[in-house]
């Protein structure tokens, strides 16, 4: 064999090699800038979740409205202090649903991370959002927070071991590529 061709097929297969390796990188480092986003996103919104008058609402919400309000008016006939923690609460979680519907959001990480929340929060408000929904003529497949209702769906199908198993997943992960001591 001529020593050019020797030459030229083993600089195609380095370069080969190269183009390769580069994809592979590519391909890892926009998947990690993808979960940098996510976590930044979920950072921003969760710094609601540390105040004490989210907590106060949140507790509204899910133990007191059903018992101290008549679903029949809707949200909009909630009185105000009841019409504010609703709002408060239910669109905090309607913005996280938000962002996982146009990717920006992992869905994923957000029902592991919020799941009870979540399914406790839908259960409360439910009546009021298919009252309101009728209200706005909306009937039974009514648009107004579906996509809260959707998250809901999916959180409450996940099975309430599943951040355990998740970061047991991680640790197994890790401790096989030699990250964890």
């Amino acid at each position: 064999m001529d020593s050019s061709v020797v030459f030229n097929v083993a600089t195609t297969g380095i370069a080969v090699v190269a183009v390769v390796t580069s994809v592979v990188f590519s391909a890892r480092q926009a998947r990690i800038a993808n979960h940098a986003n996510h976590i930044s996103v979920m950072i921003d919104l969760l710094a609601e979740f540390r105040s004490a008058e989210f907590h106060e609402q949140h507790d509204y919400v899910t133990m007191r409205l059903g018992a101290e309000q008549d679903p029949e008016a809707g949200v909009r006939g909630l009185p105000d202090e009841a019409k504010s923690a609703f709002y408060s609460v239910v669109y905090y979680y309607q913005s996280f649903a938000n962002l996982a519907v146009f990717g920006l959001l992992d869905e994923s990480l957000l029902v592991t991370v919020l799941r009870t929340r979540i399914v406790s929060v839908w259960q409360a408000v439910r009546p009021f959002v298919e009252r309101e929904r009728e209200l706005r003529g909306e009937g039974g497949g009514g648009t107004y927070l579906s996509i809260f209702e959707e998250l809901a769906r999916l959180a409450a199908e996940l099975p309430p071991q599943h951040a355990r198993e998740r970061m047991s997943e991680i640790r197994r992960r890790r401790s096989g590529l030699g990250l964890m001591s």
